[in-house]
């Protein structure tokens, strides 16, 4: 099976998660998206979290009757880093083809997170463009670093053939936010 893995914390999970996912599935061929629901982001703060429990149960609301499954796999890694929980995941299910999926702001921030390169050695990457971040993209330090890696969507195909390589998505154009959605409860 080819699936795609969104992390993140999902504060709450949006319609833009919704539209990052089914985009994924459509465009990439997948055959399931999983949501890889973080406890705790290590570049963010505690005070910013909604409760774990209701995280879950929001996105479950969002993803019921779709081909997105919820996956925490953080109590079995004992990591909230995405190296840690891709290669745990990847090591449970050798048979699969997975791809990770990340919007434009995640991808420009990607030199923050822990063994970001080896992210790029264990799985292909999909960038979903956010609106205003075109130019950033390949403009950005990662993105210049694997701009050589980088694909064009009609080589899509090659995405798991040999990594690292990663692909963006530009015609995605969405932008809503976490963050946004808890300030304006």
């Amino acid at each position: 099976m080819k699936i795609g893995i969104l992390g993140g914390s999902f504060n709450p999970a949006h319609l833009g998660h919704m539209k990052l996912s089914l985009s994924a599935i459509e465009l990439l061929d997948l055959d399931s998206v999983w949501w890889l629901i973080t406890k705790q982001n290590p570049l963010k703060s505690k005070e910013e979290y909604l409760p774990y429990d209701l995280r879950i149960k929001k996105a479950a609301l969002i993803a019921n009757g779709t081909k997105i499954k919820l996956i925490c796999t953080e109590e079995e890694t004992n990591s909230t880093y995405a190296i840690d929980n891709l290669r745990h995941i990847k090591k449970k299910n050798i048979h699969d083809n997975f791809i990770y999926l990340m919007g434009a702001d995640s991808f420009i921030s990607l030199d923050k997170w822990k063994d970001y390169e080896n992210i790029f050695e264990e799985v292909p990457i999909a960038v979903f463009n956010r609106l205003g971040f075109e130019n950033h993209i390949i403009d950005s330090y990662i993105g210049k670093k694997y701009e050589k890696y980088r694909l064009n969507y009609n080589s899509r195909g090659l995405l798991y053939k040999k990594n690292p390589c990663w692909i963006f998505i530009k015609d995605f154009k969405e932008n809503i936010s976490s963050t946004e959605l808890r300030l304006e409860k």
